[in-house]
């Protein structure tokens, strides 16, 4: 009986051992499992979790707002300020030379001399006869005065008298003719005639013009005219790379009948006669003066509706795109308008960046570096 009960207890004893060993092992399998699983995941999700983007770099310029002059630049030439054509003004031989052509010459000066000939005799006659008809109207006078002479009679001597001192100052003026000068201060361009010629009234005797001041010229569109006003001042720059500065004199009323251009003369001082006529220039007429950036025309771009303008870096240094107008071309660049006095501009890689996408911003100067 004893026996029966040991058998009995160790039965369920070994039976109780061995449900415990498997729940022991379940839970430690369990747990490792869950610990693998657990491992796995986390390397999953830093598989998927995305690695930080690689930013753009482009290169950009700090550019600051200069002040830009507004202005019309048309074609032009240089003329003389005053040119005439002396004419013979009485008859007879040329008797004297004294300007050869290309002298420069001062008002009054002389060109040359026709010959008196016998305009002294003819002279010397009316002088005579002015002398006789004096006499002649103080004896009528005293006549008159007593009485003994008509008011009719004195007022013929009188006449006679006059006509007379006419014809002398008529030899005078003849006389003072022969005498070619210079009308004023120039240059003698052309000279008509050579000792010994002959020359009748109106026959032209020498060419004077006056480079001082010399004009400019050039002809505006009827878009232009209005923009330009009398007195304001302008520049010229000469084929030799010259550049003075005048101020405009003269604005034309009416336009060719052909070109519809309107002349328009800018006045330079030139003293010492060194610019010549009949030169080609450029002539500038400011107009008004803005604040504009001086670019190259590499950084311009367009919009995706056609607009020209530039991109730039704002301060989170993204990229945005700005409208631009043109305002002027130069040897050094396009003066560019429409953007902020000081601004962060993308001179390199402007094509390959997009507005709102955030850049890496390298300057010029650290990029040569």
């Amino acid at each position: 009986m004893k026996s029966s009960i040991g058998i009995a207890v160790f039965i369920a004893l070994a039976a109780s051992g061995w449900i415990l060993s498997g729940q022991f092992g379940d839970d430690a399998n369990n747990n490792a499992g869950a610990a693998t699983a657990a491992q796995t995941n986390a390397q999953s999700e830093a598989d998927v979790a995305p690695k930080p983007a690689t930013l753009m770099q482009v290169r950009v310029r700090h550019s600051i707002a200069e002040t830009m002059v507004n202005e019309i630049v048309v074609r032009g030439r240089t003329e003389a300020s005053r040119q005439t054509t002396m004419s013979a003004e009485t008859s007879g031989p040329i008797a004297t030379v004294d300007a050869t052509e290309g002298a420069a010459l001062k008002r009054g000066q002389v060109i040359g001399r026709i010959s008196i000939d016998d305009r002294t005799a003819i002279r010397q006659e009316a002088t005579a006869h002015v002398a006789l008809r004096e006499l002649e109207f103080e004896a009528a006078s005293k006549l008159q005065q007593k009485g003994y002479q008509s008011r009719t009679r004195l007022a013929e001597a009188l006449a006679r008298l006059s006509a007379s001192k006419a014809y002398l100052a008529k030899i005078d003026v003849d006389i003072r003719r022969t005498t070619i000068k210079a009308p004023f201060d120039g240059i003698l361009q052309h000279r008509a005639v050579e000792l010994g010629d002959y020359v009748a009234a109106g026959d032209p005797i020498a060419t004077v013009m006056d480079l001082d001041p010399i004009l400019f010229i050039g002809f505006l569109s009827e878009r232009d005219v209005g923009k330009i006003e009398v007195g304001r001042p302008g520049y010229a720059r000469l084929a030799t790379g010259q550049e003075v500065a005048g101020t405009v004199r003269y604005i034309s009323s009416a336009s060719g009948d052909e070109t519809r251009t309107f002349a328009v003369e800018l006045e330079v001082a030139n003293p010492d006669n060194r610019i010549l006529q009949g030169l080609t220039a450029a002539l500038r007429l400011p107009l008004t003066k803005l604040d504009a950036h001086l670019l190259s025309p590499a950084v311009l771009t367009l919009a995706d509706d056609g607009t020209i303008g530039v991109k730039i870096v704002d301060e989170q240094e993204r990229v945005a795109f700005v409208p631009v107008t043109i305002l002027g071309d130069t040897p050094n660049g396009m003066w560019i308008g429409g953007l902020p006095p000081e601004v962060t501009l993308i001179t390199v890689g402007h094509e390959f960046v997009h507005t709102g996408v955030k850049v890496k911003p390298i300057t010029e100067s650290a990029a040569e570096g």
